[in-house]
């Protein structure tokens, strides 16, 4: 989980909109959900396949509209289906360990890659 506070003039549904793009120009399957305050970004890739092999991604974006910017705060919400899929992986099928601690890495790096998208776009946008 991350917790970022971005103080820009940007809009939390501006700041969900352009990881809604960035997440679908990696193929991700992407839903946006907004109230007055606070905008859902979800997003997952993998179907069930990856999903049984611990190879799915999925992570979960809140944004937070706060009067001197955005706080942001990611949760992955397949971590548990990870470590539950490389538990029985190690107990019965061993390739399924590898998949899982694969997809646990893979996914840890994602956070990384959004939130460095994300001081570049807030940069260059707010400028």
């Amino acid at each position: 989980m991350a917790l970022r506070i971005y103080r820009t003039n940007l809009t939390a549904e501006h700041l969900g909109q352009a990881i809604k793009i960035w997440f679908g120009r990696r193929e991700f399957d992407t839903q946006l959900l907004a109230d007055q305050k606070t905008v859902l970004v979800q997003a997952k890739k993998g179907g069930t396949l990856a999903t049984v092999a611990g190879m799915s991604y999925a992570l979960t974006v809140r944004l937070k509209q706060r009067e001197d910017g955005v706080e942001l705060e990611t949760g992955a919400g397949k971590w548990l289906d990870k470590a539950a899929a490389g538990t029985v992986g190690w107990l019965a099928f061993f390739p399924l360990a590898i998949t899982a601690g694969i997809g646990f890495y893979n996914q840890g790096k994602l956070v990384d890659e959004l939130l460095t998208f994300l001081e570049h776009y807030v940069a260059e946008v707010s400028g």
